[in-house]
């Protein structure tokens, strides 16, 4: 999704590069600044005011919904901790599936070490041992695991698929997909020997266009051949776990033609259930709701499943709790938003503003939406994707449901489906 550098970020995110100003970094809100997993005694908030509205739609019992829980292992290891609405210290997935989350993504880099050097922060740390560790969690609390390969040492997304170092050197197609296939059987293998395997799979990420492997190889690739790669891997996927779901992953949720690509160069070609499409509507390559919708039923009319895999939305323009800036960090995004999400009625002014209402409310928005057409699901990225100073920086802690100082916000509460 996104990469971030001690002191310095260059952000990724999902489909734009979005290169931020420099700009005197705001101190947080609060009555104090407080760094999370430091030593200093930390001051929690209270949001008892706030009374945050569930989605009330009427849902069937498999829809999805899912956060993106990959980051909390590593930062649960610089000792950031998370505490519930009564501000008691509480494993973060126990707080997830009390207030209605019922899916856990978690993404998996080949080898991120390949990736660090001198000038990056230790930050994701998404391998097979945090996963795994991180999937049990997410099964003892009774909630579904899906599994997104990167197929990369690092961030993969539409303007950055880099081939990992361990398959840099294979030159030839078919070798390069045995390479693939295998490691993904043996990932799936061990997770579940280890009681945790996935009840979903997604093969790459947001690799639509020229696809998965762009640079760092020795072989040139056409589309075609990063098809049959995925297919290939898909073959193990339905060996080892006959009853997991496999999903292809697309940015610009609300983009019908990006979506009209991705459906021919890999859907029509890669055995797998269901498209899952980010959607962020700060970003204006995202699209509208109403290009989302039509998005969601002509992947339906494909005969696939169609689900939001990641969105997220800002409670704050001010809550910072590392040195690095925000990606949503100014109005502008408060204003597309609007544009994008016509129907909202929490638009005022020509703006969505950022706030913890707000933030629910664009979820809660989206899931209804979503579920208007047939769709499948929706997963929150980066809520908890809080930043440590000098550790593991972030630009998103102000799109997390978690505060700086790791209190569950009250917007998460709109995942507690009441239903009609």
């Amino acid at each position: 999704m996104k990469s971030v550098k001690t002191k310095l970020v260059s952000v990724l995110a999902c489909s734009a590069l979005v290169l931020l100003s420099s700009c005197e970094v705001p101190s947080w809100s609060g009555s104090k600044k407080v760094n999370p997993g430091s030593n200093e005694a930390v001051e929690l908030k209270s949001y008892d005011a706030l009374e945050i509205k569930p989605v009330e739609a009427k849902l069937g019992k498999d829809f999805m919904r899912g956060f993106d829980a990959s980051e909390v292992k590593a930062l649960e290891e610089a000792g950031v901790k998370f505490y519930d609405e009564n501000n008691a210290e509480t494993d973060i997935f126990k707080i997830l599936s009390d207030n209605g989350v019922n899916w856990i993504r978690l993404r998996l880099w080949n080898d991120y070490t390949k990736e660090l050097d001198a000038d990056w922060a230790p930050y994701g740390y998404n391998n097979l041992d945090r996963t795994l560790s991180m999937a049990k969690r997410a099964k003892r609390f009774g909630m579904k695991v899906l599994l997104d390969f990167h197929y990369s040492d690092n961030w993969a997304d539409p303007a950055k698929q880099k081939c990992p170092d361990m398959w840099k050197e294979i030159d030839n197609v078919f070798d390069l997909s045995k390479a693939v296939a295998d490691w993904t059987e043996s990932v799936l293998l061990k997770m579940k020997q280890a009681g945790c395997a996935p009840d979903m799979v997604q093969l790459g990420n947001e690799n639509e266009g020229q696809g998965i492997f762009q640079t760092n190889t020795a072989v040139s690739l056409t589309v075609s051949d990063k098809a049959s790669i995925l297919d290939e891997a898909s073959k193990k996927v339905r060996a080892v776990l006959p009853e997991c779901k496999i999903m292809l992953h697309m940015s610009r949720g609300g983009n019908s033609g990006v979506l009209a690509s991705f459906l021919s160069d890999y859907v029509s070609k890669v055995d797998c259930d269901i498209v899952g499409l980010s959607y962020y509507p700060y970003y204006g390559s995202h699209g509208t709701i109403t290009g989302l919708q039509k998005n969601i039923e002509t992947i339906k009319a494909a005969g696939k499943e169609a689900c939001v895999a990641e969105l997220s939305y800002a409670y704050s323009l001010t809550e910072w709790c590392d040195n690095t800036n925000n990606t949503f960090g100014d109005e502008s995004f408060e204003e597309n938003s609007a544009k994008a999400i016509t129907t909202y009625a929490g638009i005022k002014s020509g703006k969505i503003s950022a706030t913890i209402d707000n933030q629910a409310g664009v979820i809660r928005e989206v899931i209804e939406k979503t579920a208007q057409k047939g769709g499948s699901g929706v997963f929150y990225w980066g809520g908890a994707y809080l930043g440590v100073d000098d550790v593991m920086n972030s630009a998103w802690e102000n799109q997390c449901l978690f505060d700086v100082n790791g209190k569950v916000l009250p917007s998460l509460k709109v995942m507690a489906v009441s239903g009609k």
